[in-house]
């Protein structure tokens, strides 16, 4: 997959890339730059925050193909989380709202109309990456975040700003973060990104 960060959800249209798009694309699987035919699409649905609320979307999700390789990868909005219903923002307010807002889980799956296992999910999803996203934040900073750091506290780094910290996280990591179907695996889909300048949050 190819993450392209002057793009979230809200703004992303499949059918505005054309090849020229990814002219210094490196591709993630091998060493060409640039060598891309547009390859179709896919539709996938994502939740996001537009206008302070909660929106569903099936958007469309460009694909694009190396012809030095002949692999496909998609093209990624910088707040898309792969196999994931939310967007990254709408993960980290949830977890905002439990660690540092010390709302109760069925009141926040009452409010935004989920239900509390779904919640229960996302808190498990969290637990899973928080050392991985703890020792990211430690080797980003040099060093300088304390060596004492509770959840609500590494929920508050990540956020702000959050696609800043997802770019930075694949440069690292080479995924995603919360990105579950591959933990346990070194063989998850390479990632690539487009640009490094950031979607305004």
């Amino acid at each position: 997959m190819v993450y392209d960060f002057s793009k979230i959800c809200k703004t992303y249209e499949a059918k505005t890339y054309t090849r020229s798009d990814f002219a210094a694309t490196r591709c993630p699987k091998c060493p060409a730059v640039g060598r891309f035919n547009l390859h179709g699409s896919y539709w996938r649905h994502v939740l996001y925050f537009t206008k302070r609320e909660l929106k569903h979307e099936y958007i469309e999700i460009k694909r694009i193909m190396c012809i030095s390789c002949e692999t496909t990868h998609a093209v990624m909005p910088g707040d898309i989380v792969p196999y994931k219903l939310l967007s990254l923002i709408v993960i980290l307010l949830i977890l905002n709202l439990i660690y540092a807002g010390k709302e109760p889980v069925l009141k926040i799956a009452a409010a935004w109309r989920f239900s509390f296992q779904f919640i229960y999910f996302i808190l498990a999803v969290f637990l899973k990456h928080k050392s991985g996203i703890y020792n990211f934040l430690r080797e980003a900073s040099h060093g300088v975040i304390l060596s004492e750091l509770d959840s609500a506290g590494i929920v508050a780094l990540v956020r702000r700003p959050y696609t800043q910290f997802q770019s930075d996280y694949i440069k690292l990591n080479k995924r995603p973060c919360f990105m579950c179907k591959f933990f346990n695996n070194a063989n998850a889909p390479p990632v690539g990104l487009i640009t490094p300048n950031m979607a305004a949050t």
